[in-house]
């Protein structure tokens, strides 16, 4: 029985994610281009753009899987479950961990930068969710922290959770480009620089 349109059209888009996903893991993603995912998927290049719009729609999905196991790796963990014994210690590692995602290459730092606040019109709605997830779940961790009469360092009460994450964001960012354009090259110092910066904009005075 020959399929329906609509089944034929799902079941291409799938196989050129795939594809992409495949080369993204074979080649990296500088060298991902139109050509080499349609060839992958057995498609015309005109049908990577007819589903995913540009190469930065396609690479959104794509990059989505890193996002949302970033995020389940945060949901697992017992430490996010509870308030922890060191709240610094707690945000940094939350922190590093997404800076060393969007820092894997510059496409992905890129792209990142590209959706924050002004979404482009191909990017996966989903990959946008996820980063909003991202966030909702930091401004939860703050509050509660905030929340907190016996959790040592105290936060600062005067702003907002959500305030506090746009602060947060900006730090990422920050630090993300001193690390990506070779500034900064150690980790280890990138991080000891980042947390001197939270412990100033978070703490309670």
């Amino acid at each position: 029985m020959t399929r329906k349109p609509q089944q034929r059209s799902i079941a291409t888009r799938a196989r050129v994610l795939q594809a992409a996903r495949d080369l993204s893991r074979k080649t990296g993603l500088e060298g991902l281009t139109a050509e080499a995912v349609a060839g992958e998927a057995g498609v015309a290049k005109g049908t990577v753009f007819s589903h995913f719009g540009d190469m930065d729609g396609l690479l959104s999905h794509v990059l989505l899987e890193r996002l949302e196991a970033l995020r389940a790796g945060e949901a697992d963990s017992p430490a996010r479950q509870t308030l922890p014994q060191d709240p610094v210690e707690a945000l940094m590692q939350r922190m590093m961990a997404l800076i060393a995602v969007i820092t894997d290459s510059p496409t992905i730092l890129r792209l990142f930068l590209d959706n924050i606040g002004v979404t482009k019109a191909n990017c996966a709605e989903e990959f946008v969710e996820t980063l909003d997830a991202l966030d909702a779940d930091l401004a939860a961790f703050l509050a509660m922290w905030q929340a907190s009469a016996d959790l040592q360092p105290a936060l600062r009460k005067d702003r907002l959770p959500s305030e506090l994450v746009d602060g947060l964001i900006a730090f990422m960012i920050h630090g993300a480009i001193l690390f990506k354009s070779h500034q900064i090259t150690d980790v280890a110092i990138l991080e000891a620089r980042l947390r001197r910066h939270v412990e100033a904009f978070l703490l309670q005075a």
